[in-house]
């Protein structure tokens, strides 16, 4: 198994129970994701007797998330941070406490030869406000980009995280905005179609997060030469289009045609 990517970040506010059931408000996108590292402490508690280790165990104790983010919105940031936003504009106060939330990610992987999407979800997780630094354009493009650090606590329960693979990235999406209550009522999403060294072209398609549509099935493209149409995936350079019929639209996606060798 290699991991060879890492997208769709997803979190929720947090509302626990006191028998730590936990239920969110809905998925919210920070931003495009650009890395991710989780650092998790254990409790170690070992016991000598006659001068041997006779018992040892270890458990949850805390960690850390380290997100990596493409942009900082100041109404997502707003939401993740607990700040009010007023005419578009973010305003931090002193007393501005963060919420508490769940927090997941897709990590791309490759099993065997074929694609799999293992979605990382931690329950609890409570982040701080991010350290800005900014620079003058130098001689050379250096892109700028957003560090967030997180505390990742356990639920009253006991339950800090979980983890599930899918074949399909869709399915990942799909039960990964599940754990969060779903799609976040009434935003919108763009599916745009990349032909990938076809010839045509295909509208782009606008509609509610959480809505499924039906793709295009590429009859109307002309497929480069010695080549057919074998669906769409996210990633040009994918060697089989994953994506095929009908797709629930979970986020604004860039989706590109996938061909083949004609026998």
């Amino acid at each position: 198994m290699a991991k060879i990517g890492l997208n769709n970040f997803r979190y929720g506010i947090l509302t626990e129970a006191n028998d730590g059931t936990p239920s969110y408000a809905g998925a919210l996108t920070p931003a495009k994701a650009i890395s991710c590292n989780v650092e998790i402490t254990r409790n170690e508690a070992t016991l000598y007797a006659d001068d041997v280790l006779r018992e040892s165990d270890s458990g949850f104790a805390g960690g850390t998330v380290t997100i990596g983010i493409d942009d900082d919105d100041q109404t997502t940031m707003a939401a993740l941070l607990g700040h009010s936003v007023s005419s578009e504009a973010m305003i931090r106060n002193a007393e501005d406490t963060a919420p508490y939330v769940g927090f997941g990610r897709i990590v791309t992987k490759m099993v065997g030869g074929q694609y799999r999407y293992k979605v990382e979800f931690l329950y609890k997780v409570k982040f701080g406000e991010p350290n800005q630094e900014d620079n003058t354009k130098g001689e050379s493009m250096e892109f700028g980009t957003t560090e967030l650090e997180g505390t990742v606590a356990a639920l009253a329960n006991g339950k800090w995280s979980i983890t599930k693979t899918f074949l399909t990235k869709a399915e990942a999406v799909s039960y990964l905005e599940g754990l969060l209550g779903g799609a976040t009522p009434g935003t919108t999403a763009t599916v745009t179609y990349n032909v990938n060294g076809g010839t045509g072209s295909v509208a782009a398609v606008t509609v509610t997060e959480g809505t499924m549509i039906t793709l295009d099935d590429g009859s109307g493209l002309t497929p480069p030469t010695n080549k057919v149409f074998d669906g769409w995936d996210t990633t040009s350079t994918s060697t089989h289009g994953d994506l095929t019929g009908t797709y629930t639209v979970t986020a604004s996606v860039t989706l590109y045609a996938i061909w083949v060798a004609n026998g």
